[in-house]
């Protein structure tokens, strides 16, 4: 590991600022590597996802696209909030232990609304049914976070 002495001098302190700048251009290249590396991996997770619950639609597309200093990761098409976060209509146990299965909303005296636990309720003798937020770009960023230390050892060595 190299060391850098830096005195209390303006000539020091510029051959620092030098030395340290070599350095960022000799890792640069490895860094933008490392992150293209992860972002192409939180974005075939999130196509995965999206591809889950756009319901054969096609109507989203991820891509990775370059910014200033790394990478992003970019989910277009007409349904990217709908499959992301839901309509809000689905539920899910609260996770009590009760005889009787309960769950947020399950029952309105007012609008006589039933919810199920498999995400639909009925009103006006009517079945409506909600979906489920698929969170594809959250989970793309836990695929990030489990996969950086692999990456970074693949690019940087051990």
């Amino acid at each position: 590991m190299r060391r850098i002495v830096i005195l209390m001098s303006e000539e020091s302190c510029q051959h620092a600022i030098e030395v340290l700048r070599e350095f960022h251009q000799s890792i640069k290249p490895k860094l933008d590597l490392a992150c293209k590396k992860l972002a192409e991996i939180g974005a075939e997770e999130a196509r995965r996802r999206f591809a889950r619950g756009d319901h054969g639609n096609g109507g989203v597309t991820v891509t990775v696209e370059p910014m200033n200093g790394g990478c992003k990761i970019v989910a277009n098409g007409h349904d990217v909030y709908f499959i992301e976060f839901g309509t809000g209509f689905f539920v899910q146990p609260h996770g009590q232990a009760v005889s009787a299965a309960i769950y947020p909303g399950s029952y309105s005296e007012q609008n006589k609304q039933i919810f199920s636990e498999l995400g639909y309720w009925w009103y006006a003798n009517e079945k409506l049914q909600g979906t489920e937020a698929e969170m594809p770009l959250y989970f793309a960023g836990e695929a990030i976070r489990k996969n950086y230390k692999r990456v970074l050892k693949e690019v940087f060595g051990s």
